[in-house]
């Protein structure tokens, strides 16, 4: 026991001396979790397309036409201003609106006696989807006038024809017969509808976490990976040392010191990933509660990725070889186990895959725990896996340490 200690001291110090190498682990989580939760925040206002009226002919028709734009939900996604035909033009060139409309003059008797009209619609070519809805929305007008000419053309006329008069009862009566007499024609072929449209209700579900919650796991899981396989390396520094060769004949030793440096090595991911959970917490109201359980998860279970990683690099006879392998298994995993796209946004079959990365067992047991009603809401199960997998790693570092990485 003493000799676990001394080793977790020792190493302890001098990876303190080497605070550039903690900070670079800690940087890139923090880096990249800081350009996802910029864009991952509240959103911004909804874009609003305006529209730009040049009304030349000043009709009760134009003007309706006008108040189409805006009316209703339409409001809410188009503002309609009047303007003069230079102002109006002036401002869609210089890109001050989303679209600028043209209703010349003689609109209103054109359209009541059915004769051909032109309106002038220009668009904004910097902008794409608010010119798209004005561009839609004047379509829709223009079908919707069409149609209700064909069907009710004779009787806007003699409206039309009346507007200087107080119109008498006779003649509202008549014009209310006709009007009733060619919905009643029309009626059939319109009602029932050919489509049957059913709106079903979805059933209630708990509204997902925010975005920055989902990704606040495999950012921690990132610093955790990239600690992991950095201070891996160390045994390398320890062969070149000597200090291998000299335990490896020490009885009873070889364990204790693998243990050791394990132990200190999970220290160290505590630190990388203690501030990254701090910062998650504070920018997602995360309950306190939770941050020791989370902080212990996360340590062991880098503590077991260290020693796989240890374990791994000791199979290879060069330690640039063994880096340069650790890094093309590193990044595979930091993609799988939902480092760079959350394993809850992902398709369930690559969620699947994920999740049965190492890494990205322990960012979804993460996750449950910071959305959990409690702390310590992680099952025993996922715990035992853990501890298992590491004592497992743990013990080919001690193989390979005796089996010739330590003498040579």
């Amino acid at each position: 026991m003493n000799f676990i200690v001394a080793t977790l001291k020792k190493d302890l110090s001098r990876w303190r001396q080497d605070a550039i190498g903690v900070l670079l682990w800690l940087s890139i989580p923090l880096l990249i979790g800081g350009l996802i939760s910029s864009f991952a925040g509240g959103g911004g206002p909804q874009p609003v397309a305006m529209l730009l009226l040049v009304d030349q002919d000043d009709s009760m028709l134009s003007g309706l036409v006008a108040g189409a734009y805006s009316s209703g939900q339409l409001g809410e996604l188009i503002t309609v201003e009047k303007v003069s035909l230079d102002e109006g033009t002036e401002r869609i060139n210089a890109g001050d609106a989303s679209g600028l409309l043209i209703i010349p003059e003689g609109f209103g008797a054109a359209f009541v006696n059915n004769e051909p009209v032109t309106l002038t619609l220009k668009t904004n070519p910097a902008q794409t989807i608010l010119p798209g809805i004005i561009t839609n929305v004047t379509e829709v007008l223009l079908d919707a006038g069409f149609y209700t000419q064909q069907l009710f053309g004779d009787e806007i006329t003699k409206i039309m024809d009346v507007t200087d008069s107080v119109p008498d009862d006779i003649f509202v009566a008549a014009i209310s017969v006709d009007f009733n007499n060619k919905i009643d024609a029309v009626a059939p072929k319109l009602f029932p509808p050919v489509i049957d449209v059913e709106i079903v209700e979805p059933p209630p579900t708990e509204p997902s976490p925010p975005l920055a919650l989902l990704f606040l796991p495999g950012i921690v899981l990132m610093g955790t990976m990239f600690a992991a396989n950095g201070l891996a390396n160390d045994y390398w520094t320890e062969r070149e040392h000597g200090t291998l060769r000299r335990l490896v004949t020490a009885p009873g030793q070889l364990a204790a010191f693998v243990a050791g440096k394990a132990l200190a090595a999970a220290a160290v991911i505590a630190l990388v990933a203690g501030l990254t959970l701090v910062l998650g917490f504070l920018y997602n109201g995360i309950s306190w509660l939770k941050f020791p359980s989370s902080l212990v998860w996360v340590a062991v279970s880098g503590g077991a990725l260290f020693a796989w990683f240890a374990a791994l690099q000791m199979f290879f006879s060069t330690q640039k070889t063994a880096s340069v392998v650790s890094m093309l298994i590193l990044f595979p995993l930091l993609m799988a186990g939902g480092s760079f796209f959350p394993l809850d946004a992902l398709p369930d079959w690559m969620a699947t895959i994920g999740r049965a990365s190492p890494n990205g067992f322990v960012a979804d047991k993460l996750s449950t725990e910071l959305i959990s009603a409690g702390a310590w809401g992680i099952d025993l199960n996922s715990w035992m896996i853990i501890i298992v997998v590491g004592l497992v790693g743990l013990g080919l570092c001690v193989w390979r340490l005796h089996s010739g990485f330590a003498r040579n």
